[in-house]
């Protein structure tokens, strides 16, 4: 880790955060994270999207009405640092002690208008999340000591899914069978 690192850190650090609270929403039907606002706070607010385990995160698209919002990912934010983004996610993985790092992204949402809009309903969405078996998510106030959400993502094993899908398999027939019973006891009328 280089002095650089460290001291981008510490800069990082300084930043003023609002006590909002943000919520994670995890889609895995369509394998996408949300970031959800309570409406009790308003911004600017600062904080980082942190990944453990064995996935990734992608994309995102901030939603949030705040002129002045921005959302970059591990590339972005190690460019900005003058590093590569293995030696970025190495320097924050020692920095807020989470050795299981991955992938993470930076949300800053802020607005410039008077009043400023109000940190509420979608904030940030379509951030892609791949799972290979589980991830933990964290959301963390760039203090690094306010964490707003947590949320574990299971990949389940295939011996489940087979069980899932052939469970599945008999409702529908089960369904079907009773349809055609209902067929019978009740036909058509033809006016």
């Amino acid at each position: 880790m280089t002095k650089k690192t460290l001291v981008v850190l510490a800069v990082l650090t300084t930043a003023t955060v609002a006590n909002a609270k943000l919520i994670l929403n995890i889609n895995e039907v369509c394998d996408t994270i949300t970031i959800i606002g309570d409406g009790a706070t308003a911004s600017p607010v600062s904080a980082y999207l942190f990944v453990e385990g064995s996935g990734s995160i992608a994309g995102g698209n901030i939603v949030y009405p705040g002129s002045l919002s921005e959302y970059d990912d591990l590339e972005a934010i190690a460019g900005n640092m003058g590093v590569s983004p293995q030696d970025a996610l190495a320097a924050f993985s020692a920095f807020i002690s989470k050795p299981n790092l991955i992938d993470l992204s930076m949300i800053t949402l802020a607005d410039g208008t008077i009043p400023p809009a109000m940190l509420q309903g979608t904030l940030v969405d379509s951030i892609g999340l791949t799972v290979a078996d589980s991830v933990v998510l964290t959301l963390m106030s760039d203090d690094f000591v306010t964490v707003f959400d947590t949320k574990t993502v299971y990949v389940p094993e295939p011996v489940s899914l087979v069980l899932l899908g052939l469970g599945g398999l008999l409702l529908r027939r089960k369904f079907k069978i009773y349809d055609c019973q209902l067929k019978i006891r009740m036909p058509c009328r033809k006016e």
